[in-house]
């Protein structure tokens, strides 16, 4: 399991961010409160995940919080 994605912020969208890890960049789904937490594209950014595996895709949601 994905727990927590570090890195830089590659894409900043109105429903999902797109974070930079060494290479790789991860597409996390996000909520309007957790976007409210993401800085400009280039900056260091840390969310919680969520992945849901289904039979016909990958889902990674995001998270400013724990609680979230």
């Amino acid at each position: 399991m994905i727990a927590l994605i570090s890195g830089r912020v590659a894409v900043r969208r109105s429903d999902h961010v797109v974070v930079d890890c060494g290479g790789v960049g991860y597409r996390l789904a996000v909520s309007t409160e957790t976007l409210k937490h993401v800085p400009a594209v280039g900056h260091d950014l840390l969310l919680h995940t969520h992945l849901v595996v289904r039979d016909d895709a990958l889902a990674l949601y995001g998270f400013a919080t724990e609680e979230e």
